[in-house]
């Protein structure tokens, strides 16, 4: 889906400028302090090599450093280990030391190498110490790469994880926009026969407009017919959406008391179609629900038990308390709903192949989706599955209401 995927990757950019945010001001704060560290190292070098006593011609004991020392008296320069000095730089020494006396103090670069200069004054001259830093900036460089590498590697990672897993984050919202989509489109296709009936009807009322309402009696019953077909959908449709979206007003409830009552008002549908009801329904049993709405989740599942339960066929009803689950079993004989149709019973506008050979013109395949949007409304579950030879048997549960504390009588 084009819409979930735009979203999945507006999530996953997201948390990437926020990850890329946080890891640039964390990277920048280490690499920050390792610039800093260095420059302490280097200014302390530049102290300690000035602090030291001044041994023309000798051999610097800093001399792996890369640490230099001359004198300018003048118009003459003295350098300190001239030997090693002129070793290491050939033909560039000249320039270098004058580069050196024009900086005084901080960095500068000649011919790609990097060096730090620090100077003091003396009775006799100015005393220079010079420290060529290519290595350690080098280093630097290497490190600050590294980072920016480690930085982008992260942050694109950052990307992929969180695209990745706003697939699992983003799937209630995959599932409610297919649930919408799933719903306009079939309840289009439901309201659109419906319509075309009653259009049918109206042109052939209105291509005889001498003709009186006896007359056109079986177009308009037809016409009422459809209206009511469609004021139930649409008031299914509505209450689906009712129990999707709000919080049910829930009470304490005597649960038994509504199967007994349903069941009751189904004996005379038995009756007519030879349907055998057996109810085995334990007292005492209550459940934090609306009244209402329960029983209309046990009408639906009735309903349903009586209407494909065969021709004289049974329905079986069984409420019981199991630890703090309450369970409401409804069971039909007839058609054993197959493995596959029991998966998808209770998406919306899903009839199997018995509902469809069975359709009364009534039936949208709403029915079971509100009753699972009831149990779920209810913090329950809701099952079904056939059993061979046998048939279908619809299960749901529900948790016990709690009970209040009785309070201690007075002695």
């Amino acid at each position: 889906m084009e819409l979930i995927k735009k979203l999945r990757i507006k999530f996953a950019l997201h948390a990437m400028i926020i990850a890329a945010i946080f890891l640039f001001v964390m990277f920048g704060a280490v690499y920050g302090l390792l610039w800093s560290n260095d420059v302490t190292n280097e200014n302390r070098m530049l102290e300690n090599a000035i602090a030291r006593p001044i041994n023309i011609g000798g051999n610097a004991p800093v001399k792996e450093d890369l640490v230099y020392v001359f004198i300018v008296e003048g118009n003459n320069v003295t350098v300190v280990d001239l030997t090693s000095f002129q070793e290491q730089y050939g033909e560039d020494s000249l320039e270098i030391i004058k580069a050196a006396i024009d900086q005084k103090g901080g960095t500068f670069e000649y011919g790609g190498r990097h060096f730090a200069v620090k100077s003091v004054a003396m009775p006799n001259g100015t005393k220079y110490v010079l420290h060529d830093r290519t290595s350690r900036h080098e280093q630097l460089i290497t490190v600050l790469i590294e980072t920016i590498v480690l930085y982008l590697a992260a942050v694109l990672l950052i990307f992929v994880i969180a695209y990745l897993f706003s697939a699992k984050t983003m799937k209630p919202v995959a599932e409610t926009y297919v649930k919408q989509r799933d719903l306009i489109a079939n309840a289009s296709h439901e309201l659109k026969t419906p319509l075309t009936v009653i259009a049918t009807n109206l042109a052939v009322v209105k291509s005889e407009p001498n003709s009186s309402v006896q007359d056109n009696e079986k177009w308009l019953a037809s016409i009422d017919k459809q209206i009511e077909r469609m004021q139930e959908l649409i008031g299914s449709m509505l209450e689906l959406s009712k129990l999707e979206q709000s919080t049910l007003q829930k009470v304490t409830v005597d649960f038994d008391e509504i199967v007994n009552g349903v069941c009751l008002e189904f004996e005379a549908v038995c009756f007519e179609k030879g349907t055998k009801l057996i109810s085995d329904v334990q007292s005492g049993i209550k459940v934090l629900g609306e009244k209402t709405s329960l029983e209309r989740l046990v009408a639906i599942l009735v309903d349903n038990a009586i209407k494909y339960s065969g021709d004289c066929g049974k329905v079986g009803v069984q409420l019981t308390q199991d630890g703090r689950k309450v369970v409401l079993t409804v069971m039909n004989t007839g058609a054993v709903i197959s493995e596959e149709d029991a998966k998808h019973v209770f998406d919306r506008f899903y009839r199997t192949d018995g509902a469809r050979q069975n359709d009364d013109g009534k039936s949208f395949g709403l029915g079971l989706s509100i009753a699972a949007a009831t149990v779920q409304a209810h913090n329950g579950t809701i099952e079904c599955k056939g059993v061979e030879n046998k048939g279908t048997v619809f299960r749901v549960y529900l948790p016990v209401a709690k009970q209040p504390k009785k309070e201690n009588e007075e002695k």
